[in-house]
C-alpha cells in the first residue's frame, strides 16, 4: 500500500501553490485563502498521505460541531484516499459508529466535533499515536483557548514529530480572534502560513461555472469578492451593505420594458410598541432580475393610538392581494420572522394564511452575509416608487452598531432614528406617516433572501 503511494505523481493532484510546503513537519500548519483554494482537499491528501507512509501515525480531524463531520471532511479523506488510488474495504475500512477510517497498515484516522471529542479519548489506540490533529473550519471554533486545549489533549507522548493542521476562510472582521490570533503566529518559528485562492488552481478542477461565478462577483460586488475568493480581511466598517450592488429603477421600468412578473413572494417583520411592522413584496421578473415592486410600512413610534394586530392582518392581507392583482400572478412564498408570533397567529386567524417562520440560523451575521451573497450576484433591483423609499432609507442608514466589531460580535445599530430635516414617509398601505426609520426593511429583505436561499442561487 505504502509503495502504490509513494509511486503516484502528488504534485498532480496537489495545487502548485502547496507543492513546496506539502511535506513540512513544522508543528504549526496554517491555512488561509478564499473559497476555490483546494486548501481542504490538500489537508485530507496531508493527512492520508503520512499515516499511510509512515509507521504508528493516526490523525484525528476535528470540527466545531459533531453533526457537521459526516457531510464535511470525514467525505473528504475518503476522496482523498480514492485520488490517492486506494480501494475502500480492500486498503482501508470505514465505520460510522465510531466516524472513523482503518488503515491497513494499522493506523487510523478519527473524527470528533469540539463539542464531543472527550467521549472518544478513551476509544484511540494507544499504539498507534495520534501525530496529526486538522481543525477544519477554525472560525467556527469559540478561541484560542479551546483549540490549545484539544491540542494538548492530543501531542502528549509525542518524542519526535507532532503537525496541527488549521484551514479556514478568513473572517471579514479583522478583530475575529482568528484574524488575531494568526497576526500572532507569524512571529513563531515553528508555523508555517500559506495563503493560497482559486487563482493558483487549474481551471479544469474548478470549473467553468466556478470561474463565471467569480467573475460575476468580481464585477458586481469587488470588495466581497476580494474577501470570499481572495481570502482577504476587508473589514466591517460603514455601512452594511455595499449600495452599488442595489440598482435603482424607474416605478414604471416593468411596462416600459414589457416585462412581465412571473411570481411573487412576501415577507414580513412584525413590530411591536415602537418598531415599525414592514412587508416586501419581491417579484421574479422575465429578464431574470428580482424586483422588491412595493412595501407595506407601519411605525407606531410616539403615537398615541397604535394599531392592534387585527389592524395590520387586515392592512398585510389587502396588500397582497393587491400586489396579486397589480402583477395578475400568483405567490410562491410568505416568509415571518419566526420570533413575531403574535402577528403570524393573526394573520392565520383572520384569513387563514401560514406564513413561513424564516430559520434566522446562528447569528444576525450569518443572515447578512447570505443577504450580501445575493447582492453580489447583481440580479436584485428596486422600483422607485414613494413606498419603497423607505428601503432606500433604511439601507442607506445600514450600520454597524458602535463598538460591536472591535469586540468580535458585531451587531447592526436598530437605533429608531427620527426623519430630521427632511418630510416624514409616507406609506399608502398603511395610509399613515411615520416619523421614524430604523432596519426593519433591511429585516425583511434578509429573512426573505435566507428563506428562499435554493431558489435565489446561494449554497448555505
Amino acid at each position: 500500500m505504502t509503495c502504490q503511494v509513494m509511486q503516484m505523481k502528488l504534485s498532480s493532484i496537489i495545487a502548485p501553490s502547496f507543492w513546496n510546503t506539502f511535506n513540512s513537519k513544522k508543528s504549526r500548519q496554517i491555512d488561509e485563502g478564499g473559497r476555490g483554494s483546494t486548501k481542504t482537499s490538500k489537508n485530507a491528501l496531508k493527512v492520508n498521505f503520512h499515516c499511510l507512509s509512515e509507521e504508528k501515525c493516526s490523525a484525528i480531524v476535528i470540527r466545531e460541531y459533531q453533526n457537521t463531520l459526516r457531510d464535511s471532511v470525514y467525505k473528504e479523506i475518503r476522496r482523498a484516499l480514492k485520488r490517492l488510488g486506494l480501494i475502500e474495504n480492500v486498503d482501508y475500512n470505514c465505520s460510522l459508529q465510531p466516524l472513523r477510517v482503518k488503515l491497513n497498515n494499522g493506523n487510523n484516522i478519527y473524527f470528533a466535533g469540539a463539542d464531543d471529542y472527550e467521549k472518544l479519548k478513551g476509544m484511540i489506540d494507544e499504539d498507534t499515536p495520534i501525530k496529526i490533529v486538522w481543525f477544519e473550519e477554525l472560525t467556527e471554533f469559540k478561541n484560542e483557548e479551546q483549540i490549545e486545549q484539544i491540542i494538548a489533549t492530543f501531542s502528549r507522548g509525542n518524542d519526535d514529530w507532532f503537525i496541527t493542521l488549521y484551514s479556514f476562510n478568513p473572517p471579514k472582521n479583522r478583530y475575529h480572534w482568528v484574524n488575531q490570533w494568526v497576526e500572532k503566529m507569524k512571529s513563531r518559528d515553528d508555523v508555517l502560513i500559506t495563503d493560497s485562492d482559486y487563482r493558483t488552481v487549474p481551471e479544469k478542477w474548478l470549473g467553468k461555472m466556478f470561474i463565471d461565478e467569480a467573475e460575476r462577483m468580481k464585477k458586481f460586488d469587488n470588495k466581497r469578492y476580494r474577501w470570499i475568493y481572495l481570502g482577504e480581511v476587508i473589514g466591517l466598517e460603514g455601512m452594511i451593505y455595499n449600495p452599488e450592488t442595489i440598482e435603482y429603477v424607474d416605478k414604471d421600468y416593468i411596462s416600459k420594458n414589457n416585462l412581465r412578473v412571473l411570481y411573487l413572494d412576501f415577507s414580513v417583520d412584525g413590530g411591536h410598541q415602537t418598531s415599525a411592522t414592514a412587508c416586501g413584496c419581491y417579484g421574479l421578473v422575465s429578464d431574470g432580475y428580482w424586483y422588491l415592486l412595493d412595501t407595506y410600512y407601519y411605525s407606531p413610534n410616539e403615537k398615541p393610538k397604535k394599531k392592534a394586530p387585527s389592524e395590520l392582518s387586515r392592512d398585510i392581507f389587502n396588500f397582497e392581494i393587491a400586489m396579486i392583482k397589480m402583477w395578475k400572478c400568483g405567490e410562491d412564498k410568505e416568509t415571518i420572522d419566526s420570533a413575531e408570533g403574535a402577528l403570524r397567529n393573526q394573520l392565520y386567524t383572520d384569513y387563514g394564511k401560514r406564513f413561513h417562520p424564516v430559520n434566522k440560523g446562528k447569528n444576525k451575521e450569518e443572515l447578512i452575509d447570505y443577504s450580501q451573497a445575493f447582492l453580489a450576484k447583481g440580479k436584485f433591483r428596486v422600483l422607485d416608487n414613494d413606498n419603497n423609499k423607505i428601503f432606500k432609507k433604511e439601507n442607506e442608514n445600514y450600520m454597524w452598531k458602535e463598538g460591536t466589531i472591535e469586540k468580535g460580535k458585531p451587531e447592526p445599530d436598530k437605533t429608531e432614528k427620527e426623519f430630521i430635516g427632511e418630510e416624514p414617509y409616507y406609506n399608502s398601505w398603511s395610509n399613515d406617516y411615520s416619523y421614524y426609520y430604523a432596519d426593519h426593511t433591511q429585516d425583511v429583505f434578509q429573512y426573505w433572501v435566507k428563506d428562499n436561499l435554493n431558489k435565489l442561487g446561494i449554497k448555505e
